[in-house]
């Protein structure tokens, strides 16, 4: 059953990630203001999307994270998208109305599957916080 739901686990995980991707080749319409719950945060993902620098380095790191995820490194794509989902989770909290509207809801999903993983490896990363 552990991995049955391991591996439900990373395609979800992996089609969370390919959205922003898809959305970045322009193959998802551009975001309208009616998505999102406040005109600061439509007018934050406006400049993210105009200036196409967040939007190009964030699928870069998601195409590696969906690599490494499939090719046996799931801890390292996990430390990969850590930032990625911190900040889309903080956008929605604090720009987009709060952590329970209907728009957070992939960015909560995102973040409770991360922290799994994390969970999960989490003796993977002791290298990180040892001294040398």
């Amino acid at each position: 059953m552990k991995k049955f739901t391991h591996i439900f686990l990373k395609l979800i995980l992996s089609l969370l990630l390919v959205s922003p991707i898809l959305g970045t080749l322009g193959i998802f319409p551009p975001p309208t203001r009616e998505m999102y719950a406040t005109p600061e945060a439509f007018e934050f993902i406006s400049l993210l999307m105009t200036s196409k620098y967040i939007t190009v380095m964030m699928s870069v790191a998601f195409l590696v994270a969906i690599v490494s995820m499939w090719t046996g490194r799931t801890a390292l794509a996990v430390i990969l998208i850590l930032p990625c989902v911190l900040n889309i989770v903080g956008f929605h909290a604090f720009l987009d109305g709060g952590l329970f509207t209907p728009g957070a809801l992939m960015g909560n999903v995102l973040l409770l599957i991360t922290l799994y993983f994390l969970w999960i490896y989490r003796n993977s990363y002791n290298g990180l916080f040892n001294k040398i």
